[in-house]
């Protein structure tokens, strides 16, 4: 810096004390920098500042409480400009000169004592303009990180729409078979993914989906299952439904084939359900067992066997037939519930470790009368536990009842009566 810039301004009836103030600085200053004095008045000054002074000396009176003293001080206040109010005497605390952030010095004061006192003004300036340009540089930064961020967060937004679409509107109901879902992603867009879809008039068929890992990548390739995914085949008048052990199977070679350089993998299981008779046949690929929950209390995993999708060419995927009682409830769901319920005195690690209180959630769930009312229970106690804002993983569940028990009539009695239409059925298509 080869200069400072020092405005002298003096309020009314001061503007004769000025060029003596200048002489007094001038005579005394001993600074290696030299100072160019301006002269200004105040009033001028509050109208219209100059761009860029190092420095401002008020010239006024010590009970001076001027609106256009308190404009000038806060002005250079915020453009970070030191003023030195030079009075008659030093003023009583809570004087505006204080208020407007101004140092006050007495005109009694030593010519020494005044150069020093502004020369410590000036001298802060060279740290307090390069702090300026810093923060103008970092807001500058800033608002174009926002932008960028808002940006994401709209196009996020925009995903999270589009991967809605995947889901099924609405869940099939057939010959008493009821079903329900609940999907919550982690954050914006989910790894998980399911299907409820009506085959015919008596099969429904149940997918369930979760891409290993989170966010966008996840959510991507559960785009590319829902595309790959094939349950029914239809020729002219003629339609397949298609196994779930191939279903699976055809499932894994798409996904190995569309690859390319990077691997992802996922777990999946899909049910073929015979709602008429009440059977449901059931295949898996790495995906934690649906659960049974039978009516009078007893639980049972059902358990299959079946490599990741997207890893083996040739992996096989086996099958089992489950004959559903009245009343059976089958719980499908991912992997986030082995984290979704930690213990209250869980710290932040604990709570990331997966734990079977699960179980016991979805063992309440039986006590329920509809699937319906499942998925709303068990989104309650979601929300109810700590942290349930910010849950680790993404969370889906299927609820499937099947049928319920007539009033009065037992799961006995009910075969019973349905095996006569069977057997009444199969008699005609023999004939």
């Amino acid at each position: 810096m080869s200069r400072w810039n020092v405005i002298i301004a003096p309020t009314a009836g001061f503007e004769p004390m000025a060029q003596t103030v200048i002489e007094r600085f001038n005579r005394a200053w001993t600074a290696s920098t030299p100072v160019a004095f301006e002269v200004a008045p105040a009033a001028a000054l509050a109208a219209d500042a100059p761009s860029n002074p190092d420095a401002v000396v008020l010239l006024a009176d010590r009970t001076a409480t001027s609106s256009v003293i308190l404009e000038l001080l806060h002005g250079f206040e915020e453009r970070c400009i030191p003023v030195m109010a030079l009075l008659d005497a030093l003023p009583e605390p809570g004087n505006c000169f204080e208020f407007g952030g101004a140092l006050t010095a007495s005109r009694a004061a030593t010519d020494a004592q005044l150069c020093g006192m502004l020369h410590g003004a000036l001298h802060r300036q060279r740290e307090v303009r390069q702090l300026r340009a810093e923060v103008a540089l970092h807001n500058r930064l800033d608002g174009g990180l926002k932008g960028q961020m808002a940006k994401m967060h709209e196009e996020l937004q925009l995903a999270a729409v589009v991967q809605r679409e995947f889901l099924p509107r609405e869940a099939p109901t057939m010959h008493g078979v009821e079903l329900a879902s609940l999907w919550r992603p982690s954050n914006y867009v989910s790894g998980d993914i399911y299907d409820l879809a009506r085959l015919d008039e008596d099969h429904v068929g149940i997918f369930i989906a979760d891409a290993v890992g989170h966010g966008v990548p996840a959510a991507l390739m559960t785009m590319v299952i829902c595309r790959s995914l094939v349950t029914k085949e239809i020729a002219g008048s003629q339609y397949r439904l298609v196994p779930p052990c191939e279903v699976l199977a055809r499932l894994n070679t798409e996904m190995i084939r569309r690859q390319g350089r990077t691997t992802r993998f996922t777990t999946a299981a899909y049910a073929l359900v015979d709602c008429r008779n009440r059977m449901m046949t059931l295949a898996g690929a790495g995906h934690p067992p649906p659960v049974r929950l039978s009516a009078d209390g007893v639980s049972q995993a059902l358990e299959t066997t079946g490599g990741l999708l997207g890893v083996f060419p040739d992996e096989q995927y086996q099958q089992i037939e489950v004959e559903l009682a009245l009343d059976d409830r089958i719980l499908f769901y991912t992997d986030g519930f082995e984290q979704a319920f930690p213990q209250a005195e869980s710290d932040a690690y604990s709570r990331r470790l997966p734990s079977t209180r699960y179980r016991s959630e979805f063992a309440e769930l039986g006590r329920l009368s509809t699937a319906a009312e499942m998925i709303e229970a068990i989104s309650q106690r979601l929300d109810d536990q700590a942290g349930s804002l910010h849950q680790i993983d993404d969370l889906t569940l299927i609820c499937m009842r099947a049928g319920s028990l007539v009033l009065g009539e037992s799961a006995a009695n009910s075969d019973r009566r349905r095996m006569p239409r069977i057997a009444e059925t199969e008699l005609r298509l023999a004939s």
